[in-house]
């Protein structure tokens, strides 16, 4: 385990702490409104066990990226924690004067506007360098601890998660902790073992991190979702218009290291059989001898999901990152639901990544089915593939300056 503070380590009564959390939340800018995640409810136990202490609770998030539709103010999701905590939620805007800090009481909740209005937020830069930056010099001041509880934003040297490290003792929250502790035992257990990755999603970059890091060792490798069609234009196989959609997103900037590993993995890499598109509004099947087809590719098949559920039953170990499709659409939502079902039950079985959490939650399967589910994407992928991650860098620093 890492050396770091931890939550029971100091009484924390009548002090005033940062909570640093992620409440990066979906957001329809059409209604307005914010959907809830896995994230949130995790977060609000974390809140109550401050308010139960008597802290005295100053909360850190961030919302979308600058340029985006959901970059806005954090003021709707204190109305959303003041609605699951059942008292009053205080909210600074962002550039209002922070001595009303000092007026919080034992017990509190303060919000502070999204993290990333402050221009130096947004860089990667050195725990050392973010000190200096304008948010952790002027929060500082007022408060007697930092606790990092956002284990999903780790990963980002950004100066909400590392800039507290010199300045104030620094501690992992339970849900930081909880991540902590069941990655590293699942870390060993994926070195010992013959492991299976299923991985999927809409993005394919963390997907073939994963892949880099642990295709040496003797394992298979199910694909899905957008790091599955890639693989099979590296097959030689013609898409049709997803092919035009992958392009105009950008992802065929990674068919060198696609073709790569096609070429030197190909028995350990497994590609999808059948597919699945959307025709008059119905759930259509493809064999992928079919291709091309003008019509978008939403999910896998039946036929692939068959041949993927052998390999997962003769796994020691088996990681599961990013969903299968589209499974937002109920059309399209089958084969991510067959993967959680072959994995249900199975102590051996860790799942991690945005997407996949949204869906557990929208099929409303509990997580405890699974050994164990993790609320981290990028920085789940990274630990995973032995990356030191900045939030876990400040923390053990602080540990050795403030012991």
């Amino acid at each position: 385990m890492k050396e770091f503070f931890r939550f029971g380590d100091f009484d924390l009564e009548n002090k005033t702490v940062a909570l640093r959390v992620d409440l990066n939340l979906p957001y329809n800018p059409e209604t307005g409104n914010l959907s809830e995640t896995p994230r949130l409810y995790k977060h609000l136990e974390t809140i109550r066990s401050l308010m139960k202490k008597g802290a005295k609770t100053v909360l850190l998030a961030h919302q979308g990226r600058k340029g985006n539709k959901d970059f806005i103010s954090l003021e709707k999701h204190a109305r959303l924690l003041e609605k699951h905590l059942g008292s009053e939620v205080k909210f600074l805007p962002f550039g209002e004067n922070f001595e009303v800090i000092k007026e919080l009481k034992k017990g509190e909740l303060l919000v502070l506007d999204n993290t990333r209005f402050y221009d130096d937020e947004k860089f990667d830069k050195t725990i050392e360098e973010h000190s200096d930056s304008e948010l952790p010099k002027k929060l500082a001041p007022y408060i007697d601890y930092f606790i990092l509880d956002g284990f999903s934003v780790s990963h980002r040297g950004h100066a909400s998660v590392v800039g507290f490290a010199n300045l104030k003792p620094c501690i992992a929250g339970p849900v930081f902790e909880t991540e902590i502790k069941n990655l590293e035992i699942f870390s060993e257990k994926l070195k010992n073992s013959k492991p299976c990755f299923i991985l999927g999603g809409a993005k394919p970059t963390e997907p073939l991190k994963l892949m880099e890091h642990w295709i040496e060792k003797d394992i298979s490798i199910l694909t899905t979702g957008i790091i599955s069609l890639l693989f099979l234009i590296s097959k030689g196989y013609d898409l049709g218009y997803t092919k035009k959609f992958l392009e105009e997103k950008g992802y065929l900037k990674y068919m060198d290291i696609i073709e790569s590993l096609s070429e030197n993995f190909s028995k350990k890499i497994k590609i999808p059989v059948d597919l699945a598109i959307e025709e008059n509004g119905n759930r259509v099947e493809i064999s992928i001898e079919d291709l091309p087809t003008e019509k978008q590719i939403l999910d896998i098949g039946e036929k692939t999901i068959s041949e993927y559920r052998k390999i997962i039953s003769e796994s020691e170990i088996i990681c599961m990152k990013g969903t299968a499709g589209m499974y937002e659409n109920k059309n399209f939502e089958f084969g991510t639901k067959k993967l959680f079902e072959f994995l249900e039950y199975n102590k051996n079985s860790l799942l991690g990544g945005g997407n996949t959490t949204d869906a557990l939650e929208k099929f409303k399967i509990p997580f405890d089915k699974f050994g164990y589910v993790s609320l981290g994407g990028g920085a789940f992928a990274g630990f995973l593939t032995g990356k030191k991650l900045p939030g876990i860098e400040a923390l053990e620093l602080s540990f050795q300056k403030f012991k």
